[in-house]
Order: structure tokens, then C-alpha cells, then sequence
């Protein structure tokens, strides 16, 4: 009788699911899925669209995967770094907190209202942040690039890769800033873009309703700096801004290209230094935290102090350049200085004089009271009409704590018989720095028949 042979299942089973297999593998490649994803050019977020932990740095909150497309990596060429300059065009100083550093507050200098930080502490703890206490802001404008020193109080290794040094650009001058430049402590004296990132308000909303005046609570409302321009070489200029230390440390610098600006020939510009919140979304600061929420680094506001939310920053208040300021400008830099001078004779007393006509004042000379007057004008020469004064008794005049900026000091020559003459410039323009005592004398003399003459 024959045998009836059954089939295996199994082995009948097996091309059914190698071909149901082939076929959803095929369905997968088709509609993109299970393929590592496309990637386009790299759009920078910043560290102000990430996620934070307590005390504002990004927190890592990507969750293991078996699954996780290839992370693509980029080459950067750089064409174009900067050169190594150094020098001054226009300068801001800001209050030392270091000598308050053991008693774990500052002395003034932080102003929630007006958008005024000095505070280099961590929160509750009130810890000192030497690398985030500004002393001195300095910019240089060396085209096509722009200079940024920032002069601290100390280096300190555990903000290297993690402060932020900063500038904000306020192109239309109404106290809004357009453009935010900042970098991460860099390690070394090389430049590098690591870290260096630029930010732009496409929308003006920076500053809130008042710009500079605090609106908070804004939690839900404007955006700040948007707009990502560059982040760590990657943009449209893989060269627009890079940082490097200088002096060991003692100072960090960022360079990047005026261009960024649109080459704006006046604006007003501030410092910073940021290793709390770091979140260019929220700025102006005082608008994203309520007084109370930010806490405070004076201890006699018992109320508010300590620091809680709002810790790690320090900014500087707002230089005018290329215009002259009215004073009134939100969070202008409120830097007074002095001009001042003698009126004298340049004619050295005795017989014979050791000294004539030489346009200094030497120390045997007599001052000249009355004299005048000594008008004063803002901006260069020729400009009069701000101020006026004539020599006192001792021959001096001062236009004490006006405002910083470009002076025209003219002299007006009296006239009597017999006829004076000057022996120095009548018209001097000088450009008065903050807390600074620009001297401008000037000399006069005329015939006297008692005084013989020395050959010059």
C-alpha cells in the first residue's frame, strides 16, 4: 500500500515570510521610513532654544535608542580669521565686585529696573564668579572687523566653555538691541569660532513695550534674539565671529565682521557676561523675571536678596558711538569728565627770561585772570555756544562733569592797545573720556618794553 507523504509546515511556511518580509521592507525604503533622516544645511538653535536645568545651562534630554539616525558631521573651511589688534576705540568701565566677593554682595551697580546687572554670584549660595565680574569693555573698530575686549576680574577655569562674553548692538538707537555677539570662555589664545554665536531681533520686540524698563512678567510674550545668524562656524560666513583669550586670560576678546552691523556708522553698544540663564529668547532679562523671582545681590534689600533665578550676569551700561548723545537715550552710560586750563603769560619772568613764546606753561609764568572768554562747543571744530567761563583770580577756568564726548574750546583774544597776540591755538578740539581732565591752557603776551626779548 503506498505511503501518503505530509508536507512540513515549517519548510512550507518559510518562503511565505521571507517574501512578506521582502515585500515591508520594500514599503519601508519607499515611504522614507526606517532610512536615516535628511538632513539640509544645519540651522543653529543657540542655547537659549534648549532645554535648561536648574541654573539655566542646556540639559540633556535625548532618551537612549537603538534607533538613532547617524548624527551627519560638517567641515568647516575658514578663509578669513582676524588679525591680532588690540587697541581702543571707545571704552566702558563697570563696577570691581571683587573686593565685596567674602561678604557675598556688591556695593551698587545692579538696577533690576533699568536692565543693570552686577551680578557675579550663583544663586542662593551667593558663590563669586570672578570670570563673570566686567571691569573694563573695550571696542575697536579695525575694518572689516569689529573688537571686543572684555577685562574680568580673574579667570576662572570652571566657567572655560561656559560663560558667555557678549555685546548688544542697538543700530536705531531707541533702546532696543538688534544684534547680540557672544562666545564661550575659550581655553587658549587661538581663535576659534567654538561656542561663538550671533543673534538678530528680526521683529524688534527686545526690551518688551519699554525698552531697558522692566515688563516683566513677559513669560509668554516676544521672543527677544530670534533669529540664529551663526552658531560655531555654521552659517551663510563660516568666518563672521570668533573669540580667543588674551593675557593668559586676564582678558577675553571676540572679533567679528562689521558687516554684521550693515557697517552702521552710529549706535549705542553695550558688555555682558552671562553663565546663569544664557537664553538670548529672553532678553531683556527684566522682562522675563519678576523683581522676586530674580532675587537681588544687596543684602539691604532683605526682601529680595539673595540671588535666585537671575544669577551669573554682568552688564554695563550703553556707549554712544559715532553721534552725540542727548542724555536721554535708555540705559546711556551717564560718564562725565572735566576740560580745563590757565590763561597765562608766556613770557618767563626775570632778566633775562629762561623762556619765551613757546606755547607752555612753565612754572615761572604768570596766570592771567579775567581773561575770556573761553567758550565751549559739542563736537569738533569749529562749534561754540554750549558753555562759557573766564579765568578766575589764579588764571583758571574748568567745565566741570559734562558729558563725555567731541569739544570745541575757543579762546576769544582780548584786543587792547597795546595788542596781545597767542602763543598757542585759539581753537582746540578734544575728545573728553570718562572721568578724565583734559587741560587746554592758553597763552598770550604782547610788547613789554621791560622784558628784553629772546631769540627763539
Amino acid at each position: 500500500m503506498p505511503r501518503t507523504i505530509v508536507p512540513n509546515r515549517g519548510l512550507v511556511l518559510l518562503p511565505i515570510i521571507l517574501l512578506l518580509l521582502l515585500a515591508c521592507s520594500l514599503t519601508g525604503s519607499a515611504t522614507g521610513e526606517g532610512s536615516p533622516a535628511a538632513h539640509g544645511s544645519p540651522t543653529a538653535t543657540g542655547r537659549g532654544d534648549l532645554p535648561t536645568k536648574t541654573g539655566g545651562h542646556p540639559a540633556d534630554t535625548a532618551e537612549p535608542s537603538d534607533t538613532t539616525a547617524p548624527t551627519p558631521t560638517y567641515t568647516i573651511v575658514h578663509l578669513a580669521t582676524p588679525e591680532n589688534v588690540t587697541g581702543t576705540t571707545r571704552f566702558i568701565t563697570d563696577l570691581d565686585t571683587k573686593p565685596y566677593a567674602d561678604q557675598k554682595k556688591t556695593i551698587g551697580g545692579d538696577e533690576y529696573h533699568n536692565n543693570r546687572w552686577e551680578r557675579p554670584f550663583t544663586a542662593e549660595e551667593m558663590e563669586y564668579l570672578s570670570d563673570v565680574d566686567l571691569t573694563r569693555v573695550e571696542m575697536k573698530i579695525a575694518a572689516p572687523w569689529i573688537y571686543i575686549t572684555f577685562e574680568i576680574a580673574d579667570l576662572r577655569a570652571e566657567g572655560i566653555g561656559e560663560t558667555l562674553y557678549g555685546v548688544e548692538f542697538d543700530i536705531t538707537k531707541d533702546g532696543r538691541g538688534e544684534y547680540l555677539i557672544w562666545g564661550a570662555s575659550p581655553a587658549d589664545g587661538e581663535w576659534t569660532t567654538d561656542g561663538v554665536e550671533v543673534w538678530k531681533d528680526s521683529n524688534f520686540d527686545v526690551g518688551g513695550p519699554v525698552p531697558q524698563q522692566s515688563d516683566a512678567p513677559r513669560l509668554d510674550e516676544g521672543d527677544g534674539y530670534d533669529e540664529n545668524l551663526f552658531s560655531s562656524g555654521q552659517g551663510a560666513d563660516p568666518d563672521l565671529a570668533w573669540i580667543r583669550q588674551l593675557e593668559g586670560g586676564e582678558k577675553i576678546q571676540l572679533a567679528f565682521k562689521y558687516s554684521v552691523l550693515n557697517n552702521a556708522a552710529s549706535f549705542l553698544w553695550n558688555g555682558l557676561a552671562d553663565a546663569g540663564v544664557q537664553n538670548p529668547a529672553w532678553l531683556d532679562y527684566n522682562d522675563h523675571f519678576t523683581q522676586k523671582d530674580a532675587g537681588s545681590p544687596l543684602p539691604v534689600q532683605t526682601t529680595l536678596y539673595p540671588l535666585k533665578e537671575l544669577w551669573g550676569i554682568d552688564n554695563t551700561c550703553r556707549d554712544p558711538f559715532g553721534f552725540t548723545p542727548t542724555g536721554n537715550e535708555a540705559g546711556i552710560c551717564l560718564y562725565t569728565g572735566t576740560i580745563s586750563g590757565t590763561v597765562f603769560r608766556d613770557k618767563a619772568a626775570g632778566n633775562p627770561p629762561a623762556t619765551v613764546d613757546n606755547g607752555i606753561l612753565d612754572a615761572n609764568e604768570p596766570a592771567l585772570s579775567g581773561n575770556g572768554p573761553i567758550n565751549l562747543g559739542q563736537g569738533a571744530c569749529p562749534s561754540t555756544g554750549y558753555l562759557s567761563a573766564v579765568s578766575n583770580g589764579a588764571g583758571q577756568y574748568a567745565f566741570a562733569g559734562i558729558p563725555i564726548g567731541a569739544y570745541c574750546v575757543n579762546f576769544d583774544v582780548p584786543m587792547p592797545d597795546p595788542t596781545y597776540y597767542t602763543t598757542t591755538p585759539t581753537h582746540v578740539t578734544v575728545n573728553l573720556a570718562p572721568g578724565e581732565n583734559k587741560v587746554v591752557n592758553f597763552g598770550l603776551d604782547w610788547p613789554d618794553p621791560e622784558i628784553p626779548e629772546v631769540p627763539k
